[in-house]
């Protein structure tokens, strides 16, 4: 994955990141592909040293908050965790759902099927405020699909953490660094 004009931003530590499901294909639709997620958040977060601030899995994309605590890795982050989520959300498909493998075909190189696009979005959050208005949109983001009426009714997102209503020990409030 390359760089592409992206720039190295080492000294920020809290980012906001879309990445989207190859094709805007619904690859994440069972509980299985939220758990490989949820899975791999929690080694990469301790492996690179970071923390989820927010986040919401939908069924083609996922959107969520990282905040570094020690140095700010981001691109290690991302392709690590694309890199080993698109294996076993693979083997998942392969298994389960196997009316998408067609669909998920793809031949470059070595490459012989695609779960993620190839690049990611990042906007890096400087305030509070940005980092607010990213939270509500990432935890409106079920509402706006027509999947619920109330960001609280809705598993995958962390909308019921910040209500108090559930935790995760994944999760770092925002007001703990902003």
């Amino acid at each position: 994955m390359g760089l592409r004009n992206r720039t190295l931003l080492t000294e920020e530590r809290c980012f906001f990141i879309t990445t989207t499901c190859y094709q805007h294909l619904p690859l994440l639709n069972d509980l299985a592909c939220f758990n490989i997620l949820f899975d791999s958040f929690k080694f990469y977060n301790e492996k690179y040293k970071a923390k989820l601030l927010a986040y919401v899995l939908m069924n083609n994309h996922i959107h969520f908050i990282i905040f570094f605590e020690v140095e700010t890795r981001l691109i290690e982050y991302m392709r690590d965790f694309k890199k080993f989520t698109s294996l076993k959300l693979r083997e998942h498909i392969q298994t389960q759902q196997v009316e998408l493998v067609q669909s998920i075909g793809y031949e470059h190189r070595t490459q012989h099927f695609k779960i993620w696009t190839d690049r990611y979005d990042d906007v890096y959050l400087y305030t509070r405020d940005v980092c607010e208005t990213k939270i509500e949109y990432i935890h409106t983001n079920p509402v706006r699909a027509g999947l619920v009426s109330d960001p609280l009714d809705y598993p995958f997102s962390s909308a019921a953490f910040y209500e108090g209503k559930r935790r995760k020990s994944q999760l770092m409030h925002y007001r703990d660094i902003f």
